[in-house]
């Protein structure tokens, strides 16, 4: 049976932060309505995805091994996928890391 991935409690708080953070600043430079809604919505599952990828490579390293010998994680590749799809979404919304950062006080 697979293990399932639960976000601890920790980065359930941050989730929190992040999207009050975003829900903040949309409100302030008024693109908290849709599609701008749905974005960050979108944006907030992927933070959840990317959590999930980056404990995958904490686990199993950047290389795992098979049968035909090591072979590259391929959560390194999707995560920075995720991070340029992560960064998309921001600009779409307006919206700066440096910004929702400053919100924080902490990385997003």
């Amino acid at each position: 049976m697979e293990e399932v991935f639960e976000l601890t409690k920790k980065q359930v708080i941050k989730k929190n932060k992040i999207h009050k953070a975003i829900t903040k600043q949309m409100k302030a430079n008024g693109t908290y309505k849709e599609p701008y809604i749905d974005i960050s919505e979108r944006y907030i599952a992927m933070w959840e995805v990317s959590m999930m990828l980056e404990d995958d490579i904490q686990k199993r390293g950047v290389q795992i091994l098979t049968e035909k010998g090591p072979k590259k994680n391929d959560s390194v590749s999707m995560l920075t996928n995720m991070n340029k799809q992560m960064l998309i979404c921001l600009e779409k919304l307006g919206l700066s890391i440096s910004t929702v950062k400053n919100e924080l006080g902490g990385d997003i």
